[in-house]
């Protein structure tokens, strides 16, 4: 009976990465929030920046993901 081999172990330094990556992406997202929400409270444009900021945050990060995936291969 031949012996299998296990199956190669993901780094750890690789695990690491992707969970800056994620913390990344965290924070983007939550200052955009916070920024918007700020913006609406000062200027009394609610909901507008909120929502607009929200949304740029949203898509920034996923920018960054996206390119920190392609620059994998």
């Amino acid at each position: 009976m031949p012996e299998s081999t296990p199956p190669p172990k993901k780094s750890t330094s690789q695990l690491a990465r992707y969970s800056g990556v994620g913390m990344q992406m965290l924070v983007t997202i939550g200052l955009s929030v916070w920024l918007g929400v700020w913006l609406d409270e000062k200027y009394g444009w609610s909901p507008w920046a909120t929502v607009v900021l929200s949304l740029l945050g949203v898509f920034a990060a996923m920018y960054q993901i996206i390119r920190s995936v392609s620059n994998d291969k």
